[in-house]
């Protein structure tokens, strides 16, 4: 390979910024050089024999091909002025397709959109759009110099001209143009552009060595390099923007802002309105003043006297006797939670730090959200290794969090949902920031608290980030291959074992019961999520090959002592074949639920084979849909499946009645809440409840709604929705919260909706006989349900009796709402703020009905 002239390379680094790496040809911009690079290439492929012509001003032997490119040595000629003296010739292409001048300064529309500007202003491009045309400042746009890697550092790259003087990229508007025409943008190179073109020989150039990064595979390491090929790519983007879409861009601005002007209050009363409305549907209508950072502010608690006092709110909220999570939280805790929140403020406020809240009050919301009884934090976090001392602070930050929402007081929620604000931040920074951190078991944790606390929150922005953000979670453990049964070998002891061994075991199997509890605590929340927004599980029951959770015993034991005498009695008295058994088998065979029942957690394992059977309802519902829609087509369709849909109906309600006989008491509520939905749309429902203000008479009835309320299908999602509001009559106080609640305002609305269809009709008869369908399933209930005889009645909803007329709709309504109240109107308690929204919206469904 020839050498270049060393007197021509040091005069071209001066100015130019990008060198071919084989002949050390300087160039201004990337764009001529991916153009030399190409040339190059074309040359040493498709000529098998070139004439060599020698440059005049550095002797550099250029390879020509004849009859294709016969500008070469022009084109090499014109390029090789390193001082680009003014009085050299100007580059131009000869022939009919001359390419315009480019301006000397473009306006701000064309440089904002990097497209042709003209030397005349206003240019064509603005008065065609109808928009001002004007002149940008003059900033200067510099490089800051940077050290850059030199041929020690990383292979053999050759003097570069980024290694001098801090750099200024300025397109200048007498540089050469190449085959299009390029706008007024400027390309600012990394400090590390060298690196980007080694110096490579001629002959390598077909013949690359295939390294793991450059195989074409799909999730290993793909090479994301930019090639000359995508810098070029990209370049044509310059010129032709595929996203502009002039068509639609009227001078409309000043009008829009008048009418905005004169009509704010008529645009702010109609956006309430439909807040209003679409609260019933969870939908989120978001207004100005809505932003990630808007709740930060209520991260201070302006109430404390001093920085360690604790407000009287959570004087009385004292964690269980029992609740040993390691030590207090540090200051120094405090401090890391700090700096986060100090690095997401939009402007300091250092001297406001002391109302931050104190170590002492973080510690006491993350002990009392481990210890409350309706958190239950103890089936997925494990008690003998955790320590709130040692934890991670995303970890502290988030179970504070949640301890700050679960208290009574108002300042302390608000604090909660700020908490939650700056963790939502926090967590894809700590994960951009070091990719290897996806593998963290309490960032995971962290993350899944974090998305609980959003769908659980009563605020529909929080709730749609939530439903939007545990595909993320799911992602990660997927991809780690958590769902798998691979991932958790079985782990056996020895009755003399001890010492530093016996610790390891420990820590290995609660390291794997860990990622398994923390798997089904996602899945039970995926579940969740696909209840209350009606939306399809991102989880499949099918994917799941992982063993059950482990018995509570076993899981509870305090040191690894007590976990090995416990383990190995389970050992001796199970059968080899009965040790492990995975979820699809016990959900193809509910009988193994029993027989593992010493080994394995049967509240966790029977509430994961109702959601895998929660899937597969919602399967049914979809197809259902999907065949009453061909079922009504012109002519019908012979695939409208109407045998399969029976025999798919018949297991399922056979599978979830065997699943009641034998395992009911455990996941009553879900179950009820599982079959109502199984025989009913309660997105319909949503929608007349949302459209009742624009229908004139009760006759106007949508008519799958009255078709749904005289069929069988209709009074079984009646039964089982009364079943509902007779487990919410039973809860203990401060627990109807979160799932439970949401399970009584969809049982309500599905009561309320059956109740509107029949109080429309005008044949029914008042002197029935008075059916109690919200007792144990009797005759005379399945008398109701198949045939539809005797008038449906609901207890009161305090135990002093009453009773609700279930044709009466405005009756339903007022009863659920005074039992959510009843079940949070002990001494100092509140309704949680989702209770709260759901009341308001029972409230205002109410006031439309009546």
């Amino acid at each position: 390979m020839a050498s270049p002239n060393p007197q021509s390379v040091a005069a071209s680094t001066n100015n130019n910024l990008f060198q071919c790496g084989t002949c050390s040809q300087s160039f201004t911009r990337i764009d001529h050089l991916g153009r030399h690079i190409r040339t190059r290439n074309h040359t040493a492929v498709q000529c098998a024999t070139s004439d060599s012509v020698a440059c005049e001003g550095t002797g550099r032997v250029v390879e020509s091909i004849a009859n294709r490119i016969s500008d070469l040595l022009s084109r090499h000629s014109a390029l090789h002025n390193p001082r680009r003296d003014t009085t050299a010739p100007k580059r131009r292409r000869n022939g009919v397709n001359v390419a315009p001048s480019r301006a000397s300064k473009a306006c701000e529309a064309c440089a904002v959109d990097h497209l042709r500007c003209d030397d005349e202003k206003p240019c064509r491009r603005c008065q065609r759009r109808a928009i001002p045309c004007t002149l940008p400042g003059s900033p200067v746009h510099q490089i800051a110099q940077a050290p850059v890697a030199g041929p020690g550092d990383d292979g053999p790259v050759e003097t570069n001209g980024l290694q001098d003087a801090g750099l200024q990229v300025i397109v200048d508007a007498q540089q050469p143009l190449d085959q299009q025409d390029v706008g007024a943008s400027s390309i600012q190179p990394p400090p590390n552009t060298c690196m980007l073109l080694p110096d490579v020989d001629e002959s390598l150039q077909y013949e690359y060595p295939v390294s793991r990064g450059e195989l074409v595979s799909f999730g290993l390491e793909t090479n994301l390099d930019l090639s000359v090929l995508d810098l070029s790519f990209l370049e044509s983007y310059n010129t032709r923007a595929p996203f502009e879409y002039e068509a639609a861009t009227v001078s409309t601005t000043e009008p829009l802002l008048d009418a905005t002007e004169g009509g704010a209050t008529e645009t702010e009363q109609a956006a309430k309105e439909e807040r209003l409305t679409q609260r019933i549907r969870w939908r989120f209508v978001p207004v100005a003043r809505d932003n990630g950072y808007a709740e930060h502010g209520n991260l201070l608690l302006s109430g404390q006297n001093g920085h360690n006092a604790t407000p009287q709110s959570l004087l009385n909220v004292q964690p269980c006797p029992d609740s040993d999570y390691g030590d207090c939280v540090t200051l120094a805790s405090r401090d890391k939670i700090l700096s986060i929140v100090l690095g997401q403020m939009p402007k300091p406020f250092l001297l406001n730090a002391a109302s931050f809240p104190s170590p002492e009050l973080l510690d006491r919301l993350a002990r009392y959200y481990l210890s409350a009884p309706f958190a239950s934090p103890n089936e997925w976090i494990h008690r003998g290794t955790f320590s709130v001392k040692a934890c991670r602070s995303e970890l502290l930050l988030a179970m504070a969090a949640a301890g700050a929402l679960l208290t009574p007081d108002s300042a302390l929620r608000k604090l909660g949902f700020a908490m939650q604000e700056v963790l939502r931040h926090q967590l894809p920074a700590v994960y951009e920031s070091d990719n290897t951190m996806i593998k963290d078991l309490e960032l995971q944790q962290a993350f899944l608290i974090h998305l609980e606390i959003g769908l659980w929150s009563g605020n529909s922005r929080k709730m749609e980030l939530c439903e939007s953000k545990r595909h993320t979670l799911i992602t990660i453990i997927r991809r780690r291959g958590l769902f798998n049964a691979a991932r958790y070998p079985r782990i056996s002891v020895h009755p003399n074992d001890s010492g530093q061994s016996l610790e390891s075991n420990w820590k290995r199997w609660v390291r794997a019961e860990s990622n398994k509890r923390l798997v089904y605590r996602l899945w039970k929340h995926d579940t969740q999520c696909s209840t209350v927004l009606l939306t399809g599980p991102l989880i499949s029951y099918a994917e799941l090959s992982l063993p059950l959770p482990s018995c509570p015993t076993l899981w509870n034991a305090l040191n690894a002592e007590q976990w090995r005498d416990i383990l190995c009695l389970h050992e001796s008295e199970a059968q080899p074949s009965l040790r492990t058994r995975s979820l699809m088998g016990c959900v193809m065979n509910m009988d193994l639920l029993e027989s593992h029942q010493a080994t394995i957690d049967m509240n966790l394992s029977c509430t994961a084979v109702l959601q895998a059977l929660w899937g597969l309802s919602w399967e049914y519902r979809q197809m259902s849909l999907l065949t009453s829609t061909a079922s009504t087509c012109t002519p019908p369709r012979s695939w409208s499946a109407g045998l399969l849909m029976v025999s798919r109906y018949q297991q399922l309600t056979e599978m979830l009645n065997y699943f009641k006989v034998a395992y009911g008491n455990e996941t009553s509520l879900f179950w009820n809440t599982t079959l109502m939905h199984l025989h009913m749309s309660l997105e319909e429902v949503q929608l007349l409840a949302t459209g009742l203000e624009q229908l004139d008479t009760l006759g106007q009835i949508p008519p799958t709604i009255a078709a749904w309320s005289a069929n069988k299908d209709g009074r079984t999602a009646v039964w089982h929705a009364a079943q509902i509001v007779r487990e919410a009559r039973g809860s203990r106080p401060q627990c109807l919260r979160d799932f439970a609640a949401v399970a009584l305002y969809q049982a309500t609305l599905a009561l309320w909706a059956y109740g509107m269809a029949i109080g429309s009709l005008a044949n029914i008869s008042t002197a029935q006989e008075s059916i109690w369908i919200d007792s144990e399933e009797t005759e005379h209930i399945q008398r109701f349900i198949s045939l539809g005889r005797g008038r449906p009645m609901l207890h009161g909803w305090s135990p002093q009796g009453g009773f609700v007329d279930l044709w009466d709709p405005t009756a339903v309504l007022t009863m659920a709402i005074q039992l959510m109240h009843y079940n949070h109107s002990g001494p100092d308690t509140c309704e949680p703020p989702l209770v709260e929204c759901l009341i308001h919206a029972l409230q205002k469904l109410l006031e439309v009905t009546a």
